[in-house]
Formats: structure tokens, sequence, C-alpha cells
């Protein structure tokens, strides 16, 4: 099992291999052509809009280029995408309240699924903070 530091939380993750993706409907997300171990995320972020920073897990130093995908709300699987820049960060603009799934890839790293509730209520964070492994 690997450790990642996500949005202040310490969470320990067992691997996803890419291999039951289909069976898991993350067939619609871009993959990386080095990607092998995807980390699911179990608790949901909440916000009240899809932007953040991503950054390296060890290091800490912030990743550009690292493709951030949505889907959704609910079931609707349209996909929507940003692309860090070289400060980490990222945003998908007019995102309607719901629930989407998202994915985080960049090459080199395990990549990390998971959901994002978007919502106006008090007591929602304003950012959703990734930090990636790198693939071994």
């Amino acid at each position: 099992m690997n450790a990642l530091w996500i949005a202040g939380v310490f969470l320990v993750c067992a691997p996803f291999p890419w291999g039951q993706a289909s069976s898991s409907g993350l067939s619609d997300f871009t993959q990386s052509s080095t990607e092998n171990i995807i980390h699911p995320i179990e608790e949901p972020f909440r916000v009240h809009s899809v932007a953040g920073t991503i950054s390296a897990e060890r290091s800490g130093e912030v990743l550009p280029d690292v493709l951030f995908e949505i889907e959704g709300p609910g079931m609707e699987r349209r996909i929507r995408h940003a692309v860090t820049d070289k400060h980490g960060h990222f945003r998908i603009s007019r995102v309607a309240k719901g629930t989407y799934r998202f994915k985080a890839t960049l090459a080199g790293f395990q990549s990390v699924i998971g959901t994002i509730v978007v919502s106006k209520s008090k007591g929602v964070s304003r950012e959703i903070a990734l930090h990636l492994s790198l693939a071994v």
C-alpha cells in the first residue's frame, strides 16, 4: 500500500491497476502512456468550484502539465478538463452544482481518481489539493 497526502489529510491507498479501469468506468478518462497504477481517494472533495493545486508527494514541488479531468454531473458522461500551469494550478470554469468524478494524470506519476461535490453551502473548501506519487 502507498500513502498519499491529500488536502491536509493523510490517506493510505491500495494501488488500482489500469487493467480494472473498464469495469470501474474509467474508460472515458485519458490514460497516460506510462500509467500503470491509479490511486482512488475514498473521501470526496467538497468545494465551491473546481480549482486547485497539484504537487509531487515527496518533494512538494508543484507539477505543471498535469491533466485534470472531471466527468459529470452525476451519471452524465461529459468530460471537461484543465492542465496545470507552471505553478501547479488548475481551474475548470462554470461547473454547475453536483457530483463529479475526477482523474489527475501526468506521465511518470501515478494517477489519482476520486469524487468532487460542487456546492455553494457554507463550510466547503475553496480549493482542491492533490499530491501525485512517482510511478514505480
